[in-house]
């Protein structure tokens, strides 16, 4: 009985958790990519920036998104 009332436990550990990361995306993804996006590309159109630089600089978001993935990929860990 003791088993049982522990893996329930667990398993309501684990909903709670997932719900929390999913939010945590959520967020960073409506939020901080739209953001980061439009700071590039203004700085881009006010400096007068060389494809170069644009081309880097429009690589910033797909990072952001590499390091939200590597943060729930760990936060995984149990």
């Amino acid at each position: 009985m003791a088993k049982k009332k522990s893996r329930k436990g667990f398993a309501d550990n684990l909903v709670g958790f997932f719900i929390g990361i999913m939010v945590v995306v959520i967020i960073a993804v409506s939020v901080v990519i739209p953001t980061i996006q439009t700071q590039v590309t203004t700085y881009a159109a006010a400096a007068n920036a060389s494809a170069t630089v644009v081309t880097l600089l429009n690589l910033i978001p797909l990072f952001i998104v590499l390091a939200i993935l590597v943060l729930v990929v760990g936060l995984m860990r149990f």
